[in-house]
């Protein structure tokens, strides 16, 4: 290996070794809001009846509109293989989805400038701009783990290897969270390209399967039908809206509800579409009967063209649904923590499509220089938002602890539905170790 390649190496480390510091440091063994339904209440509820059927139907219940079948698996991992109900464990399980990503990335970057480049990727990707998706249990679960698994799947199927672990992976990513199911109409898209007929039949066929068994009786139609007549009134919303959520890695502002927010975030989203939109011009110049001639062989496009374009179009379709069915909630609502983790992703497989051609030496140098800037903005901005935010979570729940109002609860919520006597119960029986002040 080259000198030059290890020092590429040493830095890319820094941002790794950062980001998982804090989260070791800084993460704080308490549910918050939802993690409660999901987390202690789904382990209490489970240990308190023996019938299979109860224990099937609590695992198969939606929390909201999602079903987070894994989430709840992995309650139960934790419980039977570890001994403990622990949060922050499962906020650092989540988190080995970066393995594989990481790994599918650096295989698809061109061996030329390989090792740069992946720096520069590093530092995009495993900045602090997603904090609520990564220190909030449920969010990093349900995210982490759409994201991990159906990539994996999408990698295996543009490399044309282990189908049935694809099919399988897709169908752990539809269990993960509701966006999971996008993957269904992705791989199928990835296998038409590869004109690969009979494989594309059983994926429809098993995964379609999946929708149907997955929205029987699902509690969100309402809300949906309510959200979709918005977007017919207010289309401009949500179309705004789209380019917010795209450009959302660029979100140095917090929480502050000023315009500029907005219009610096959709600013970027619309250069990641011009970004597109280029490359599908490009792509569609040339003779047609070639392009026919080429996708009958197979040839259309290359593996990690594939690769790449699925994790665009899991970015794109994640941001046309929630710019339509969130739009009701207002204009901020694209910007939250745990959505820009799929704008970081975007921006990430962007930058491995401009990649994917050679580049001058100069040009590499400087998107590294600019992704070590970005990097370093956004630990500037929202590390300090990641200790606060461990303070605020040890004395919610110190409230919390004495039946008072906290971790997102009313008082009169933690007393009618006994949240604090469940994890007291659960502190009695050793499995569950709750936060200190230091």
């Amino acid at each position: 290996m080259q000198r030059k390649n290890i020092y590429y190496i040493l830095i890319s480390g820094i941002p790794i070794l950062l980001f998982m510091a804090c989260l070791f440091l800084f993460s704080v063994n308490a549910p918050w809001l939802d993690d409660f339904e999901v987390g202690p209440m789904t382990l209490k509820n489970w240990l308190a009846t023996e019938d299979l059927t109860k224990r099937f139907d609590l695992i198969w219940a939606p929390n909201n509109e999602h079903r987070v079948v894994i989430l709840k698996l992995l309650v139960l991992f934790n419980f039977y293989v570890l001994g403990q109900f622990n949060i922050q464990w499962m906020i650092w399980e989540s988190h080995l989805y970066l393995i594989p990503l990481f790994y599918f990335v650096f295989q698809v970057l061109p061996k030329e400038n390989r090792w740069i480049n992946m720096a520069s990727l590093i530092f995009i990707y495993l900045s602090f701009q997603y904090t609520l998706s990564s220190y909030w249990m449920i969010a990093a679960v349900q995210h982490n783990s759409v994201i991990g698994f159906g990539l994996i799947s999408t990698y295996l199927l543009a490399k044309n290897k282990y189908f049935f672990v694809a099919v399988f992976c897709t169908l752990l990513a539809a269990l993960s969270n509701s966006d999971g199911l996008f993957f269904i109409p992705i791989g199928a898209v990835l296998l038409f390209l590869q004109y690969r007929w009979k494989e594309l039949f059983i994926w429809l066929i098993v995964l379609i399967g999946l929708i149907f068994l997955f929205f029987l009786k699902y509690p969100s139609m309402n809300y949906h039908a309510y959200a979709f007549q918005f977007f017919l009134e207010n289309p401009s919303k949500s179309f705004f809206g789209f380019f917010v959520f795209l450009g959302g890695f660029m979100d140095f502002f917090k929480e502050r509800n000023i315009p500029i927010r907005l219009y610096v975030t959709a600013g970027f989203g619309l250069a990641i579409v011009v970004i597109w939109l280029k490359y599908v011009y490009q792509f569609c110049l040339g003779s047609v009967s070639d392009k026919l001639e080429n996708w009958r062989k197979g040839k259309l496009l290359s593996e990690n063209d594939l690769f790449i374009l699925s994790g665009i179009l899991f970015c794109f379709t994640n941001a046309l649904m929630i710019s339509v069915l969130r739009a009701v909630f207002g204009d901020y609502v694209y910007l939250i923590g745990n959505y820009r983790i799929y704008a970081a992703l975007g921006f990430l497989f962007t930058t491995l499509l401009t990649f994917q051609q050679p580049n001058a030496i100069r040009k590499t140098y400087l998107i590294l220089i600019v992704s070590i800037g970005y990097w370093g903005f956004s630990a500037y901005t929202y590390i300090p938002w990641v200790f606060a935010n461990q303070n605020r979570l040890t004395q919610s729940y110190l409230e919390f602890n004495s039946n008072k109002g906290g971790m997102g609860f009313t008082a009169e919520q933690v007393n009618k539905y006994k949240l604090a006597e469940t994890l007291q119960e659960f502190e009695k029986k050793g499995i569950y170790h709750p936060p200190k002040i230091k």
